[in-house]
């Protein structure tokens, strides 16, 4: 009886470590060799193992952090259902009313999901293509970003400079075309009244 349990705790554990594996390659790419445990350690040690690698696992890969918080809350999503058993608590006129509102839109699904179907695959000879000039692209648009920042200073030296323009020779000729202005005022009004008293003497005499 020992040895029967025995063996069914290796299976289970055997059983969990190739799940792990599938799940880090599928996550990671890769497989961790080291982080195995190995059949020499008790069924203890590897279970901790297992639960380290997990552990490790999780904090590498954001998708796995969110499905753990998704199964912490709602762990009703990860229970597999039978086909008589309906996900729902709604009775079956209410889930009837629900399929028939959106009736309309299942032929317009079907016919996109075929369209899609449809689409040719492109060749991958034209995809390795596209991966090859991956690093062509980036140093065009890191020189491109360096174009714009040199276009921005530009745009805000010729801003600096058009309005000193203004400042300096528009509105100080224009303070000098004033005061210009207000000297010949003054200089005609001398003149007026030296005119007129000088027409006055002649009357008098």
């Amino acid at each position: 009886m020992e040895n029967t349990f025995d063996k069914t705790a290796i299976e289970t554990i055997e059983l969990l470590q190739a799940r792990l594996r599938r799940i880090e390659y599928a996550v990671c790419g890769q497989v961790d060799e080291s982080a195995l445990s190995s059949n020499k350690q008790s069924a203890t040690q590897r279970l901790t193992a297992l639960e380290h690698s997990l552990h490790q696992l999780a904090s590498k890969s954001r998708v796995v952090q969110d499905l753990l918080r998704l199964h912490s809350r709602h762990p009703d999503l990860f229970q597999s259902l039978s086909a008589n058993d309906l996900p729902t608590t709604l009775d079956t006129e209410s889930i009837l009313s629900i399929i028939m509102a959106s009736a309309s839109a299942y032929p317009s699904t079907a016919s996109r999901l075929t369209s899609i179907l449809d689409v040719p695959i492109p060749p991958a000879e034209l995809s390795a293509q596209l991966i090859d000039l991956q690093p062509r692209i980036a140093k065009v648009e890191a020189l491109q970003a360096v174009q714009n920042a040199d276009i921005a200073e530009l745009r805000e030296r010729s801003a600096a400079v058009i309005q000193r323009w203004y400042t300096v020779d528009i509105l100080r000729a224009g303070e000098n075309w004033a005061e210009l202005e207000g000297r010949v005022e003054q200089v005609e009004q001398k003149v007026r009244r030296a005119a007129l008293a000088r027409r006055l003497d002649d009357d008098m005499v």
